[in-house]
C-alpha cells in the first residue's frame, strides 16, 4: 500500500523498516511493484500492476501522460495536490531545519490548472526511420524525444506552431543536431506567450549554419499568426544541450515580446528568466510585498531581481530598491523595463550576490528589508553569512525547492533570526514543484 508521496513526486511504501520509492504509484494504491535499486535505507521500485486504484486517481487530460516526463501528477486530483506540496515544504521543515512546528500556511491553488505556462522547450530529434520529430523528453531520459501531438501545459496557439515548425521542417528537410556527432542544424523550438498581452515569440535554438529557410519559416508563421511579434534564432555551437545561444538573430518582428503583470509591463528577451505562470506571478509578487511590509522611507534590497518583477512590486510602497544580478543582459533588460514603466526609484546593479553584500558591509550600508529568491541551488553559504553580518530587520525568502529553502532556514534561524511565516503558493500544477514566500524578523 502507497502511503505518501516523496519530494521528487514518487509514491513512497514501507516494507518493514525499509522505505521504497514507487513510481508512477499514489498515495492509497495497492500495488504490485519490482524493485530495482537498493541502498542501506531505501530502495526504488517500478509499478508493475495496480491492484487497487487510490480513490484520489483521476483521469489524466494528456495522451502523453505517463510517456512525458513533464506532468508527472495529472492523475492526481488537484485540491489533493495542494495538500502534497505542503506536506513537502512541512517535512523539509521538519527534517533538515529540525522546525518541530513552523508557521507553514495551506499551499495557495493556481488560477488555472491547464494552458498556465508562458514558456514550453520543445526539442528537435529523429525517429528510426530518421524522420524529423519535435517534442519533449521521455520520463527520465535527456538523449530520447517523443513526436508531440498537443501539450495542456501552454496555449492551443503554441500546438498550432509546433505542428506548422514540425511540418515545415519536414517538408524543407532540415537537419537535426546529433548529439554524437555534434552535427545538423536544429536543437530547440521554444515557444513564449505572454498570457495577459497574447503575444508570442517564436525561439529557433540551432547550430551555426545557413538560415534562409528558417527566415522563410518566420515569414509564414507572422502572417498565419497575427499574435507571433517575435522570431529569432539563436545560435549554440557548444556541445552542451541547453536552449541559450551565444548569437541571436531577429528572423521577424522585434527581439522581445511585452507581457503585464499587475500595472507593469515587461519586455521579455528570447534569454531572459521571467516567471513561467504569469496569473500565479502576480501574487507572487503582491504577497512577497505584503510580507516585506515596505514603508514610503524604506530602502530594500532585491538580490537575484532578475528583469525587476518584484522590484516594481516593492517599489510601489518602498522610498528605494536596489536590485542585484549576476546575469547582464537580464540587468539590461530590468533597465529598460524601469524605463518603460517610468520607474525611478529602482536601481539595478550587475554583481553576484554575494560579491555585492561584501562590498555592503565594507560600506556599511543599512536596508531596511532584504528580499531573496535564489535558483534552485538556494543561497550561498557566504550569501547567508554576509546578510546576518548585515543584519536587515526584515528577510523576505522566495523559494522554488522545499530542501533548499529548509537548509537556508536552519542557517539563518540559528543566529539571528525567527521564521514568522511561510506561504507556499502553486506555480505549477500537475508537477511536484512548489514555490515558497518566507517571512524572518530578526530577533532583539
Amino acid at each position: 500500500m502507497i502511503e505518501s508521496l516523496a519530494s521528487g513526486g514518487q509514491g513512497l511504501a514501507r516494507l518493514n523498516s525499509l522505505v521504497i520509492f514507487v513510481r508512477d504509484a499514489l498515495p492509497g494504491d495497492k500495488v504490485k511493484a519490482k524493485i530495482v535499486k537498493t541502498k542501506s535505507s531505501f530502495a526504488e521500485a517500478e509499478l508493475i500492476d495496480l491492484i487497487q486504484a487510490s480513490p484520489d486517481r483521476v483521469t489524466p487530460r494528456c495522451s502523453h501522460f505517463g510517456t512525458c516526463g513533464g506532468c508527472q501528477w495529472q492523475n492526481l486530483d488537484y485540491l489533493r495536490q495542494l495538500e502534497y506540496k505542503t506536506l513537502q515544504v512541512k517535512e523539509a521543515l521538519e527534517h533538515i531545519a529540525g522546525f518541530a512546528a513552523s508557521p507553514l500556511l495551506p499551499a495557495l491553488p493556481a488560477q488555472e490548472i491547464y494552458f498556465y505556462r508562458n514558456k514550453m522547450e520543445f526539442s528537435f530529434s529523429s525517429d528510426l526511420e530518421g524522420r524529423l520529430i519535435l517534442g519533449l523528453h521521455l520520463a527520465g531520459r535527456f538523449d530520447q524525444v517523443f513526436d508531440l501531438e498537443a501539450c495542456f501545459l501552454q496555449s492551443e496557439i503554441s500546438n498550432q506552431i509546433v505542428q506548422r515548425v514540425k511540418t515545415f521542417c519536414r517538408e524543407k528537410r532540415l537537419s537535426v543536431y546529433d548529439l554524437k556527432s555534434y552535427t545538423g542544424l536544429l536543437r530547440f523550438l521554444v515557444i513564449k506567450q505572454a498570457h495577459n498581452s497574447g503575444e508570442v515569440m517564436v525561439n529557433i535554438v540551432t547550430q551555426a549554419g545557413d538560415a534562409s529557410e528558417l527566415k522563410i519559416l518566420a515569414e509564414k508563421l507572422v502572417k498565419e499568426f497575427p499574435m507571433v511579434k517575435s522570431m529569432v534564432r539563436n545560435i549554440n555551437t557548444k556541445k552542451a544541450q541547453i536552449a541559450i545561444g551565444e548569437k541571436e538573430e531577429v528572423l521577424a518582428g522585434r527581439s522581445f515580446i511585452v507581457e503585464r503583470i499587475g500595472a507593469f509591463q515587461f519586455q521579455i528577451s528570447a534569454n531572459s528568466f521571467f516567471q513561467s505562470n504569469s496569473s500565479q506571478a502576480e501574487k507572487l509578487y503582491s504577497l512577497a510585498t505584503r510580507f516585506a511590509q515596505p514603508g514610503p522611507q524604506d530602502t530594500v534590497l532585491d538580490l537575484y531581481s532578475g528583469t525587476g518583477t518584484i522590484s516594481f512590486f516593492l517599489a510601489q510602497k518602498a522610498g528605494r530598491i536596489l536590485g542585484i544580478e549576476s546575469n547582464p543582459q537580464t540587468v539590461e533588460d530590468a533597465q529598460k523595463n524601469a524605463r518603460l514603466n517610468r520607474i525611478e526609484n529602482c536601481h539595478f546593479i550587475c554583481s553576484e550576490a554575494k560579491d555585492y553584500l561584501a562590498l555592503a558591509l565594507l560600506r556599511k550600508e543599512e536596508f531596511n528589508a532584504v528580499l531573496v529568491d535564489p535558483p534552485r541551488s538556494g543561497l550561498h553559504p557566504q550569501v547567508i553569512e554576509n546578510l546576518i553580518r548585515l543584519s536587515p530587520p526584515k528577510i523576505i525568502y522566495v523559494s522554488c525547492n522545499p530542501a533548499t529553502l529548509a537548509r537556508d532556514m536552519k542557517m539563518l534561524c540559528e543566529s539571528a533570526y525567527s521564521l514568522e511565516k511561510i506561504q507556499p503558493l502553486d506555480m505549477f500544477p500537475h508537477t511536484y514543484h512548489i514555490e515558497t514566500v518566507s517571512q524572518l524578523f530578526r530577533r532583539t
